[in-house]
């Protein structure tokens, strides 16, 4: 039978190995999961500890692992599943006896509702399986990717192939898990329920096939995903968009959206967060920032930095105002009094804030101090099937990036650099995270930093974080690095990936996206966490707030759009009767767009030949920029062609004057040209100024 050796050449990237291979005993083949599955599926290998490798589910799933001898930090913090508010949604969503999806910002709790709601499935006997878009969150409740769950490649470039291909990779991955695959991950055919978190990162096209080959699969081709209980959950403010962005396209406004997901609720506590900021955040969200709550916004973050004895006691006048102590966690963040986080808070001056672009030349070093480091699997551990180790080994090598945990793929740290602690540690290391540190000492296995607010220096150790599957435990892939953050790298991109970065000066000139404003600010807990300055000139730039996701919140949520008699609609640029704008919307996004060029209406079926009309090339003989529709006319008259080319051109030689009369060869065939991107033109001042002239 064939064998197959696994390597770690797959993954791209250089590795540092610290795993060596002649001084481990040869172990034998790896089990076959139909050898294991006829063990029963409770029996699990005498090495490991039953607590880790039991399940319910009834299929093999990944396990992470946090091994104890490095830093014992929880990625998943997902610690308050039993809590009241929690069980109140478990309750009403099983009760439901529908879809459900569960929207919302930053830390209001959606991955731990998802998480309860899961258990409580695999409680009553169900096969559950956990999918998230977001490899971070799939990592914290211990899920798949949904590239991995669907059989599809992992897709960095967006690269989405036809609806017909689609159907026919999703139906031949169910086939395959249930018969060459033996079971060893969950199908759209075999799970009961499926719990499918980071919705908002997915292709709308992906989704529509999901359910139509579960309306075959499943065999009820009248029911949403063909019977299958789906619960979701998305932040449909972190859609990758910008102010140019398109209306329509989006997941939430496919045709039978309502039929996929009958009840949609919007989640608007944001926990661990004073009510006051709460209240301001949701404001930048919607786009009703007020001169009056802006002034508020900067004046009290500015507060706490000029006077240290106010900002002790307006941390503990905000204590009394924040949502709990202990309260459902969606960045997995540990909630701890907040006069008790805040207390040393003032004596830390603020991080600036860089721009993205500044921060993509900090991060990227080519030669870092502190590199991660990869632990592969030794080469003669090999798979007896094929098709399986090929799977489940690409499966693992994409799962166990450092990214997947939060982790800072290369670090670049010295004696005196700025960091803060990614993850919380145990009771006896005694700093929580997010505290902000100096690095004192630089060892081979470990930093020694400083944390002035809490009064202590401690060894930070490696994170050492194992990937394995329970069929297979022999065959692991491990990574390593240092849980620190570097704070000379905080930039508004960062702050949304790498969590808990507070003590920041909020610099709004270095916002570059959509919703970036309510996203960053969603992630302080007081006024006491960050300074903010120039939101004014932020809040009031043109397609700022995401128009769609705005008028979806507050649709679902049943909220009055403004008082006003009529509403401006941002896709045909016309006046609406409030009454009537909800199913002008719906239709107005299906069949027209908006030519921001030519200042007109074009219906949706001719928007892709109208956009090619104002396509920029670039003449490379004149060197100027023209516009598609106008290049057949500048092809004719170009000066610098013209003189080049003419039989008269005394710098050509004879000969090759000769050649082109004979060959037929004009100035029209010779013209050359390339695609030009209209942002790479010179922007006129008012642009630059942000509208002020």
């Amino acid at each position: 039978m064939t064998r197959c050796r696994l390597v770690g050449a797959s993954s791209g990237g250089k590795y540092i190995s610290t795993t060596n291979a002649k001084t481990r005993p040869v172990m034998g083949c790896l089990r076959f999961a139909s050898r294991l599955s006829a063990l029963g599926s409770t029996q699990q290998p005498k090495f490991f500890a039953l607590p880790l490798l039991a399940t319910t589910r009834g299929f093999g799933h990944l396990v992470r692992e946090v091994d104890m001898r490095g830093f014992r930090g929880d990625f998943g913090q997902l610690r308050h599943k039993n809590l009241a508010s929690t069980q109140r949604y478990v309750t009403d969503a099983l009760g439901a006896k529908k879809n459900v999806i569960f929207c919302g910002a930053y830390h209001t709790g959606k991955l731990t509702i998802l998480k309860a709601i899961g258990e409580a499935c695999e409680a009553r006997g169900k096969k559950v399986a956990y999918v998230s878009c977001n490899p971070q969150r799939a990592s914290r409740f211990g899920g798949f990717l949904l590239y991995h769950f669907v059989g599809l490649r992992y897709l960095f470039r967006n690269e989405i192939p036809s609806r017909d291909q689609l159907d026919g990779a999703l139906e031949r991955h169910a086939r395959l898990c249930e018969s060459t695959y033996a079971g060893c991950v969950p199908s759209l055919k075999s799970v009961d329920v499926l719990i499918f978190d980071a919705v908002d990162q997915l292709e709308p096209t992906i989704l529509a096939s999901m359910d139509a080959v579960c309306r075959r699969l499943r065999g009820k081709p009248n029911d949403a995903f063909g019977g299958l209980r789906v619960f979701a959950a998305a932040d449909f403010w972190r859609l990758p968009v910008h102010p140019s962005s398109d209306t329509g396209g989006y997941i939430f406004q496919l045709d039978n959206w309502g039929e996929l997901f009958p009840k949609q609720h919007l989640l608007k506590k944001i926990y661990g967060q004073t009510k006051a900021l709460t209240t301001l955040v949701n404001k930048a969200y919607y786009g009703q920032l007020s001169a009056e709550d802006i002034e508020e916004l900067e004046a009290r973050s500015s507060a706490g930095r000029t006077e240290s004895g106010a900002a002790c006691g307006g941390s503990k006048k905000e204590a009394s105002e924040t949502s709990g102590s202990f309260s459902v966690s969606d960045d997995g963040s540990r909630q701890v009094e907040v006069e008790e986080e805040g207390a040393g808070s003032g004596l830390l001056p603020p991080q600036r804030l860089i721009s993205n672009a500044e921060a993509i030349i900090k991060f990227t070093s080519r030669f870092p101090k502190q590199p991660s480091i990869r632990v592969l699997p030794p080469r003669f551990r090999t798979l007896k099937r094929t098709e399986i180790g090929n799977y489940i080994v690409n499966m693992m090598v994409q799962s166990s990036t450092l990214h997947s945990f939060g982790l800072v793929d290369s670090l670049n740290l010295d004696i005196g650099a700025s960091v803060h602690l990614l993850f919380d540690g145990t009771a006896d290391f005694g700093v929580t995270a997010g505290t902000v540190g100096e690095v004192l000492q630089v060892k081979e296995h470990a930093l020694v930093v400083h944390f002035p607010s809490v009064h202590r220096t401690v060894d930070v150790p490696r994170m050492r974080i194992s990937v394995y599957h329970p069929f297979y435990p022999e065959v692991r892939y491990e990574v390593q690095q240092f849980p620190l953050y570097p704070r000379h790298c905080i930039s508004p991109i960062n702050m949304l990936t790498y969590h808990h970065a507070y003590q920041v000066h909020i610099d709004c000139h270095q916002l570059a996206d959509t919703n970036d404003l309510g996203n960053i600010l969603a992630r302080m807990r007081t006024f006491d966490d960050f300074t903010i300055e120039r939101v004014h000139d932020f809040a009031h730039l043109d397609g700022m707030v995401h128009e769609p996701t705005r008028i979806y919140y507050q649709r679902i949520d049943n909220q009055p759009l403004s008082s006003a008699a009529e509403q401006w609609c941002r896709n045909c640029k016309s006046y609406v009767s409030t009454s009537d704008f909800y199913t002008h919307w719906d239709k107005c996004v299906r069949q027209v767009r908006w030519c921001t060029v030519c200042n007109t209406r074009i219906p949706l079926e001719r928007l892709g030949p109208h956009q090619e009309k104002h396509q920029i090339v670039l003449c490379l003989d004149c060197g100027r920029a023209v516009e598609w529709r106008r290049w057949e006319g500048h092809r004719l008259t170009c000066s610098a062609m013209m003189r080049e080319v003419s039989p008269e051109n005394e710098f050509l030689p004879l000969r090759t004057r000769q050649l082109a009369l004979e060959m037929g060869l004009d100035k029209r065939d010779l013209h050359t040209m390339k695609g030009f991107n209209r942002g790479m033109l010179p922007k006129s001042r008012k642009q630059c100024n942000g509208g002020e002239a």
